[in-house]
C-alpha cells in the first residue's frame, strides 16, 4: 500500500511540474533558439550597480555573456546563480532568454 502512495504522490509531483514546463514554452511558439551563451556578469547604469553573479532581470539591467555580447532585460525577475549558461531565442524581432527555469524577456 505503502508503495502505491509514494507512486502516486510522485506521479502528481511530475505531472504538477509538466503542466507548468507545458504553461512556460507556450509562451515560446515562433521562436528559434540563436544562441547559448555563458552569463559573465550585469551591471544597471540607471542605478549605479554592477555584479559578476547573476542575479535575474531588473527592468533595463544589460547582462554581459563571456563573448562580451550584451542584452537588455525589458521583465522581471530574482534568480541567483553564477555564471549560468543562458539559451537565447529569437522570434526575428523579440528575445527571450532562459536560465535554467526561468524564461525572460530581452532586448539589444
Amino acid at each position: 500500500m505503502k508503495k502505491i502512495v509514494v507512486a502516486l504522490s510522485l506521479f502528481a509531483i511530475s505531472s504538477s511540474a509538466s503542466a507548468d514546463l507545458a504553461d512556460k514554452m507556450e509562451k515560446l511558439v515562433g521562436y528559434t533558439i540563436v544562441a547559448s551563451m555563458t552569463i559573465k556578469s550585469w551591471y544597471n547604469e540607471s542605478k549605479n550597480e554592477a555584479e559578476e553573479n547573476f542575479k535575474g532581470c531588473d527592468y533595463g539591467r544589460v547582462i554581459v555573456f563571456t563573448n562580451n555580447k550584451i542584452l537588455k532585460c525589458t521583465s522581471y525577475n530574482y534568480q541567483y546563480a553564477y555564471r549560468p549558461t543562458a539559451v537565447i531565442l529569437s522570434d526575428g524581432s523579440q528575445f527571450k532568454m532562459i536560465v535554467e527555469d526561468e524564461i525572460y524577456e530581452m532586448q539589444r
